[in-house]
């Protein structure tokens, strides 16, 4: 099969994407271009699903799949990053998750079973080398991510080889990254790239390790809750660095916003707001949406605007902050239709997964407050 476009011009569109702004013929001639490379990319996904499907609900019954195509915005955004971070322009041609699957599994232990499996099939491997291998299990970003990585290669309809990156997290790393998601989403911060504010980012990456802690500890694999408590409780204790750590967790979750919420509260609305939406935020096309969500009556108000009348959509949203500065039932926000999309499509199931963070941040609180009632017992 012959194909519409060579590698050079697949690389000459990741170059414009770089660029402020593209005429309308640009736009147009970069749009065809991506949806070739896109597109290019279908069939070595679906290749990759198929030996996904093969072993992961052997491993784990409880597992679930995603996969999913990097979308146009995600695709530019992510140029610029590393463009803007390196100084120097990635190809798109070398973007290895244009396709990408997400495995998310119960616990460490089948995690690891997982990748073990994995780690024995040849499409990993180019001149008898992981293509490329990531253990942010171990040593996990900055921002506190942990999961594993694995880049693979498939055929596609062109006869090409083409990379498609496979992640495989934990249930409660998943948890983790998809409340990550839903700050950034409603705060406009960028702290999955590192980027954001410190308050968040500190407090991301301490819950990060203590819940790398909870889960590696032998009876988080058991299920049972009282076990997992007292053993992660018991472990915490003992350590001052750890039980400072929870404190400080504690202490983030009760700051105050305008509004006189906590984070904590906020992070609930948030939650709240993103399942109340989804399906009439998702419906609009390339705007923004001012969102308006009253937690005491449970009622929600959404008007969308162009995205060429963003300033429009700025100057209300500041009138409604201001108007409702002192009335502490409310939360507004003003969110990309483009953003929201792309986090119900990375994350299907934000709601139960966030419900998952709480469900151990309230371990970790309780924690803090053990601790707390220690060091007062010390300083008597």
């Amino acid at each position: 099969m012959l194909k519409p476009f060579s590698n050079g011009k697949v690389k000459k569109a990741g170059m414009d994407l770089l660029k402020e702004s593209l005429n309308e013929e640009e736009l147009e001639n970069v749009l065809q271009v991506l949806t070739y490379w896109r597109n290019a990319h279908i069939l070595p996904l679906n290749h990759a699903e198929q030996l996904l499907l093969r072993y992961i609900f052997k491993i784990d019954k409880h597992a679930f799949l995603a996969k999913r195509l990097k979308r146009f915005e995600s695709i530019r955004k992510k140029l610029r990053y590393i463009y803007k971070k390196n100084n120097n322009a990635m190809q798109l041609t070398g973007m290895q998750d244009i396709g990408g699957l997400r495995v998310v599994v119960s616990n460490y232990s089948k995690l690891k079973n997982v990748q073990k499996v994995l780690m024995n099939e040849v499409c990993f491997y180019e001149d008898k080398k992981l293509i490329k291998f990531d253990d942010y299990i171990n040593n996990p970003k900055d921002n506190g991510y942990r999961g594993i990585h694995l880049v693979a290669k498939f055929l596609n309809q062109y006869g090409d080889s083409r990379k498609i990156e496979i992640q495989v997290r934990t249930r409660l790393q998943h948890s983790w990254a998809t409340s990550l998601e839903i700050i950034d989403l409603f705060t406009g911060q960028n702290l999955k790239s590192d980027d954001g504010e410190k308050g968040f980012l500190i407090f991301f990456k301490r819950v990060s390790n203590q819940f790398s802690l909870i889960e590696r500890n032998e009876s988080f694999s058991k299920s049972n809750m009282e076990l997992i408590t007292r053993e992660y409780l018991e472990t915490v204790l003992k350590s001052e660095a750890l039980y400072m750590e929870c404190i400080e967790i504690k202490n983030f979750l009760e700051k105050s916003n305008q509004f006189s919420k906590s984070i904590e509260q906020n992070f609930n609305d948030y939650r709240v707001l993103l399942n109340k939406v989804e399906k009439d935020v998702i419906k609009q096309k390339n705007g923004y949406v001012l969102l308006r969500l009253n937690t005491i009556k449970g009622s929600v108000d959404t008007e969308f605007f162009r995205k060429e009348d963003y300033l429009k959509a700025t100057k209300l949203y500041g009138e409604y902050e201001k108007l409702l500065l002192a009335n502490k039932s409310w939360v507004i926000a003003l969110v990309s239709t483009n953003a929201f999309g792309g986090v119900k499509e990375a994350y299907p199931n934000y709601f139960a997964d966030s419900q998952l963070f709480l469900q151990y941040l309230g371990l970790i609180k309780i924690a803090a407050n053990l601790a707390e009632a220690k060091l007062r017992t010390l300083a008597v």
